[in-house]
């Protein structure tokens, strides 16, 4: 199973959440790999010297697609990290995945901003003339807010994408995991933020499982 994430927009937590759902399906004992094809390379330089068992992570560009062609075999879970401002990246790494995510702060100037990212992934389905599930994700919520109930509701009056249920707070533990070298399931596998993972994993899980 690939699965991309992605969106147009910097600063939506992108990196953060691919490194932490390679890194929890690793410790969950599935064989997985991480293509960072992010030109800041920030998977590759966080996760660099730390070994990972069940994890591989791998340093890609505009030959993404290739890549993730040639492993899929060889893993049960890739996850590819695509660049915020790269079309021609983004497109190749959205062609080859069985389910893409979109991660969204819960702002509306980042929700309008998503259109440019929607396009782009119906006119890749257009062009594969397959279906892929397309998400978004809740990201960096505040969790002392009813905010997501609102913002939910403004992402369905705007778009027919649907909106995955489980979200992603704004939590340090996702920070200071990192610098560990470690995903939030292996820092500390009953905090909030773990748990939040785990969720989100095997939402995305069945949701592809359905889709068979």
């Amino acid at each position: 199973m690939i699965v991309t994430l992605t969106n147009q927009k910097g600063g939506c937590g992108k990196s953060t959440t691919t490194m932490n759902l390679a890194l929890g399906t690793a410790a969950l004992n599935y064989k997985t790999a991480l293509i960072d094809a992010d030109e800041q390379k920030s998977c590759v330089e966080t996760l660099e010297g730390h070994d990972k068992k069940n994890l591989d992570v791998f340093a890609s560009d505009k030959d993404v697609d290739t890549l993730a062609k040639k492993i899929k075999d060889d893993y049960q879970f890739i996850f590819i990290d695509t660049p915020p401002h790269s079309h021609h990246i983004m497109y190749k790494a959205m062609a080859v995945s069985d389910f893409i995510i979109i991660p969204l702060q819960a702002s509306p100037l980042d929700i309008k901003s998503a259109k440019r990212t929607i396009d782009a992934c119906e006119q890749v389905m257009k062009k594969a003339k397959r279906t892929i599930p397309c998400y978004f994700l809740l990201n960096r919520v505040n969790p002392r807010t009813n905010l997501s109930k609102e913002i939910g509701a403004y992402i369905r009056e705007l778009y027919t994408v649907p909106l995955l249920q489980s979200r992603l707070h704004n939590r340090v533990a996702y920070a200071q995991s990192l610098m560990h070298g470690k995903s939030v399931i292996e820092f500390n596998r009953s905090s909030d933020a773990a748990l939040e993972i785990k969720k989100l994993l095997k939402e995305v899980h069945r949701i592809f499982q359905q889709g068979k």
